[in-house]
């Protein structure tokens, strides 16, 4: 009795010992800062700083306290092949979408895709226009996300990328243009 006894409690105390939780690091800061060279390239304003992460304190050492929880800091891959295409068609597309952001018929939303606020004064060759480029830049930036989540081990997580992009792609818009606020309207940069 007493041998199955021990024994038992061998037993629990290794399955409680042998209870490892992995937690996965999703880099967002490293993300933040991806986001803000690939938008910087696409909006093609290569001379703007970029935000620097807060300074932390070094948390590998906590003293009285032992070793704490380090994490390594993690390079996100945003020059795979893919990455580079869509980020390539962006850019060349950019370039032509500049008009309806500056006169207001098109605008940027809350998470980050572009959107037609107006069609006023546009014709039909224009109206088709200007949806074809919505429709395309859109298509890109899900992909964009879709591919930096995938490239780096975190395919699930595409979502947060966009939200992380959302605030570049915002932040970083032309003095002027339209922004969708959290109600649905729009105000101006």
């Amino acid at each position: 009795m007493r041998c199955l006894l021990r024994s038992l409690s061998l037993l629990a105390a290794g399955v409680v010992i042998s209870c490892v939780t992995i937690n996965i690091y999703f880099p967002a800061e490293e993300i933040r800062g991806a986001a803000d060279r690939i938008v910087d390239d696409v909006y093609g304003e290569k001379d703007r700083p970029v935000k620097q992460a807060p300074d932390r304190p070094d948390s590998s050492f906590i003293p009285g306290w032992g070793p704490g929880l380090a994490h390594a800091a993690q390079d996100i891959d945003i020059s795979t092949p893919e990455i580079r295409a869509i980020r390539a068609g962006m850019k060349d597309r950019f370039a032509q979408f500049v008009p309806y952001l500056d006169s207001g018929h098109l605008g940027i939303a809350l998470d980050g895709s572009l959107l037609v606020r107006s069609l006023d004064g546009l014709d039909l060759k224009e109206r088709a226009e200007l949806n074809r480029l919505v429709t395309a830049e859109n298509l890109d930036r899900q992909r964009l996300y879709q591919e930096i989540a995938r490239a780096n081990g975190f395919p699930e997580r595409a979502d947060e990328i966009q939200t992380i992009f959302a605030e570049s792609w915002r932040d970083k818009a032309g003095k002027g243009w339209y922004l969708q606020n959290a109600g649905g309207g729009w105000q101006r940069k």
